[in-house]
């Protein structure tokens, strides 16, 4: 009788608990019974990642998501990108995680579900010393937990100040300043980055002109892909932006959630800008190898922000060096340092988790995983664990991430 037989989900969980829709891959299995194992029953309504019910009491994650009314944000959206944001509605299209949709971010469901594996509260401070557009930020900062994020690229550093300072700001504050949408765009295409962007660094309101230029930068990339003109689509990013801070902070308030800080810090990885032995926890994805050229691919706003491409690529990984060989030796060199800095700053017991995939017709068949393992490994951290996530929808080789937990023992 095929009524004898149970999912697995209620094998695992039992009948009084609900996964969201869409958790059906092994690794979110896994990562929802390291939840449903790590936190108590009251965590797991606040805090978890991959639970709808908790013993019939929808999660704040479940809510937040609902809340944000995400078919209003993205009403003048392109079809493909509303389809995109409503099917990661849980995953990666809530709180102020669509500003900017930045190329190879992380999936900030997967970071809310390693922040509470790894046993990180508030009170702790996160670091991700590779922060892109700063995803463990805003993760870490939902559940009211601390973070630093360090990134080379200014380019990055504007994203994440925005999606970290959206989380928690004036409302009415940024509707006057967004009153007049065609006074800004005419300043933001005259002026090459307006002075009050330059200056006034510790203007109370530089935060909020800020998510005005990020929406102008956004567009810029819209325009290049389309046949529409910035004119024409920055009073709907613009309205998008505003539309995605609205409902989030609708969402926040009705919830009560209480945001973390962030210190959004331009630097590297190379050499932390970090005291030694102060962090919790470490959260980040380094470059795979020289799969993707961020600085080709962020060329565009970098150059309208004033910064010379060429300065930046001779400190980040992965774009460096002649042949693959040699590329290699250049990224692996500079990881082993990246690795140094990361456990010279991490506290006794603290966790390190490295997401990171490889391409292996780049990489002429090394496993970039197996290298950091050993490289880690020789820097005397711990290695534990490695989780293999299934990457969807890319016509490569690059058919999985790995999950890599380390424990700096000493």
């Amino acid at each position: 009788m095929i009524t004898k037989h149970k999912l697995i989900t209620e094998r695992l969980f039992g009948d009084n608990y609900q996964l969201i829709d869409g958790t059906d891959d092994i690794f979110e299995l896994d990562l929802a019974l390291w939840e449903y194992e790590s936190l108590s029953k009251k965590e797991l309504v606040d805090r978890s990642a991959y639970f709808k019910l908790v013993e019939g009491k929808e999660t704040n994650h479940y809510k937040t998501c609902n809340l944000q009314n995400l078919e209003e944000v993205h009403k003048n959206s392109s079809f493909r990108t509303k389809i995109f944001f409503l099917d990661g509605k849980y995953s990666t299209g809530y709180a102020t995680h669509s500003l900017f949709p930045y190329r190879g971010k992380f999936h900030p469901q997967l970071i809310r579900a390693l922040l509470n594996i790894l046993e990180v509260k508030p009170g702790n401070t996160v670091l991700d010393p590779m922060a892109g557009s700063s995803t463990v930020a805003v993760e870490a900062n939902l559940l009211g937990i601390d973070s630093i994020s360090v990134d080379l690229s200014p380019f990055c550093g504007l994203m994440g100040r925005v999606k970290t300072f959206s989380l928690d700001l004036d409302f009415k504050v940024l509707e006057y300043i967004v009153r007049d949408p065609k006074e800004i765009l005419e300043k933001l295409k005259k002026e090459k980055v307006p002075e009050y962007f330059k200056n006034n660094k510790d203007d109370k309101k530089r935060n909020y002109y800020e998510i005005v230029l990020l929406a102008f930068l956004d567009t810029m990339g819209f325009a290049s892909r389309s046949s529409s003109s910035i004119d024409k689509l920055f009073p709907r990013v613009l309205e998008r932006y505003i539309s995605t801070m609205k409902y989030f902070q609708e969402a926040r308030q009705k919830l009560d959630l209480k945001i973390g800080k962030s210190k959004i810090i331009e630097g590297s990885v190379l050499n932390l800008p970090v005291e030694e032995n102060s962090i919790d926890a470490i959260i980040t994805s380094p470059p795979y190898s020289f799969a993707i050229d961020y600085l080709k691919n962020d060329q565009p706003q970098l150059e309208y922000l004033g910064y010379n491409l060429e300065t930046l690529r001779e400190e980040m990984i992965g774009l460096q060096g002649r042949g693959v060989d040699n590329k290699l030796e250049m990224y692996f060199d500079k990881m082993n340092t990246a690795l140094k800095e990361m456990k010279r700053v991490s506290k006794k017991n603290a966790p390190i988790v490295i997401i990171i995939g490889t391409n292996d017709i780049q990489t002429n068949g090394v496993i970039l995983e197996t290298k950091i393992v050993e490289l880690a490994e020789k820097q005397g951290l711990k290695f534990e664990l490695d989780l293999i996530k299934p990457i969807r929808g890319l016509q490569n080789t690059m058919k999985n991430e790995s999950i890599l937990f380390f424990t700096k023992l000493k």
